[in-house]
């Protein structure tokens, strides 16, 4: 291993054995995070706290637990948040949450980038003034496509000795991801993987507060390798891609969008049949009040492209008949 990769070995053992760093801000600081995990975070953020040129990255923000407990334990560092707080805020209070938490912890290195993750990564040299991320942490949507796409558009800001730490990965559409991450991009190994047996909004009282003492709902670390010196490792994953494939059936459907409406209905069969009723008859509505729009739908297949253009070259490119052809 290079001395890099031996020092994010140990900070993780670190973190492992002893938990955060920092104590201080734990009556200011909540959030859904396992003590393990903010502690890894602090502990890897150090290795590029001497780096003027490095920063620290994560997407998903919530109330600023990950975020501000970086940034107090890495003062020197420039802490960087992605999130347009789409989620998991009804009353649109968290950003001012993360603000007030900023400062009764004095915290000045904390940058919030109030934008969807793709628009905010893929303009992130505007907003970090180049710095590159030493350590990027994925906690924002976890649908395969999204925790992918995280991965791929925040290569070209990577630091050389970069550290990628994914959270979520108990579940099998980001392991998936993880994975195929890791086989497209082989400069990339997963150094560190731990799991639960479930979710901790699953777990018995004791599983959850070994999951909030701990890694919370898994997690995948990732270490850049260029020299190849560790063997390829990958989290582990079902070889049936069903789950996957009926992706394409759903999307396609006249009613895609009620799909996780028809889900839940499924499940209030089988475990609350009265349940059932009431909602069968929400969505009902639901189909009802979108009729207009949904019969211009194919039942199945849909492909909605009627309004794309028939054939086109990229604008840089000279349309083959209007190039001069040579004379025979």
């Amino acid at each position: 291993m290079t001395p890099m990769i031996e020092q994010i070995a140990l900070a993780i053992r670190d973190a492992q054995s002893e938990g955060p760093l920092l104590q201080a801000g734990k009556d200011v600081l909540t959030g859904f995070s396992g003590d393990k995990l903010v502690g890894a975070l602090q502990r890897l953020a150090l290795l590029f706290e001497r780096d003027s040129a490095g920063c620290y990255l994560e997407v998903g923000v919530f109330q600023g637990l990950t975020l501000l407990s970086v940034a107090s334990a890495c003062r020197s560092l420039q802490c960087y948040g992605i999130d347009n707080f789409a989620f998991f805020d009804p009353e649109g209070q968290n950003l001012r949450i993360v603000r007030e938490r900023a400062a009764k912890l004095a915290v000045g290195n904390a940058t919030v980038i109030n934008k969807d993750y793709e628009d905010a990564l893929e303009s992130l040299a505007q907003t970090t003034g180049g710095r590159k991320v030493g350590v990027y942490f994925v906690d924002g949507p976890h649908d395969y496509r999204s925790q992918l796409m995280c991965l791929e558009l925040v290569l070209p800001h990577l630091h050389r000795d970069a550290v990628i730490v994914v959270d979520d990965s108990n579940y099998r559409h980001v392991r998936q991801a993880n994975r195929d991450f890791l086989m497209t991009h082989p400069e990339f190994k997963l150094v560190f993987d731990a799991y639960t047996a479930c979710h901790p909004a699953n777990a018995t009282p004791a599983q959850r507060r070994a999951a909030q003492e701990g890694w919370w709902n898994g997690v995948n670390i990732l270490v850049r390798d260029p020299e190849g010196l560790l063997p390829p490792a990958y989290p582990p994953t079902e070889r049936s891609r069903q789950l996957y494939e009926n992706e394409h059936i759903v999307h396609a459907g006249a009613v895609a969008e009620l799909a996780p409406q028809a889900t839940e209905l499924l499940q209030l069969l089988l475990r609350n049949p009265l349940r059932f009723v009431a909602s069968s008859l929400r969505l009902y509505q639901r189909l009802h009040a979108n009729r207009t729009a949904l019969a211009s739908r194919y039942p199945q297949m849909n492909t909605y492209s009627a309004d794309l253009p028939a054939s086109r070259f990229n604008t840089a490119v000279l349309a083959p008949e209007s190039r001069t052809r040579p004379n025979k």
